[in-house]
């Protein structure tokens, strides 16, 4: 029966019915509270509303239930990233890099050490779009729920010679 919820608020997610989606995540949650997907995709939600209390405690439910989840984690430092708590956001993207070597916390990542530590900034950001070049467009990162701080800091980092030819070159790679 909870999976019928979760196809449910599939569906509202779709139409852009955000609050709609929410109650069927909590009606499908209510039955199945261990649910990882659900929940994730309710800490999502709260992301898109900008409702960050709510999605991080979410996402530290998801990540009490399943220590693994590598997207929980990464989805709490762009929070964090968003609440100016940079070394908060940097330790969750490292714990999700840590758990999966993912193309989207090595980018954010380097987001977050340019200032400090530009070499390895570059290094993790051609790593990052080598192993996904569609991270090189803006859209796709805001359809990764990227918020306007990390997308401004990401374009940034971008801008440097260092990457022109990896910019470059993922471009002509993106899906």
């Amino acid at each position: 029966m909870s999976e019928l919820y979760f196809l449910e608020s599939s569906i509202f997610i779709k139409q852009d019915k955000i609050k709609d989606a929410q109650k069927s995540l909590k009606k499908g949650l209510n039955l199945q509270p261990d649910n990882i997907n659900g929940l994730f995709q309710l800490g999502n939600l709260y992301l898109m509303e900008k409702n960050f209390k709510k999605s991080l405690n979410i996402f530290n439910e998801a990540t009490n239930i399943k220590p693994t989840f590598w997207q929980a984690f990464n989805n709490k430092g762009l929070i964090f990233f968003e609440l100016n708590n940079i070394p908060n956001a940097i330790k969750n993207f490292e714990k999700a890099i840590e758990i999966e070597n993912n193309a989207e916390p090595l980018l954010a990542l380097a987001v977050c050490i340019q200032n400090e530590n530009f070499k390895e900034s570059i290094l993790l950001a051609k790593k990052a779009l080598s192993k996904d070049p569609n991270y090189v467009d803006n859209e796709y990162r805001k359809e990764q729920l990227w918020g306007q701080k990390i997308q401004k800091e990401t374009n940034k980092l971008f801008s440097s010679k260092e990457l022109k030819q990896d910019i470059a070159i993922a471009k002509l790679l993106k899906k």
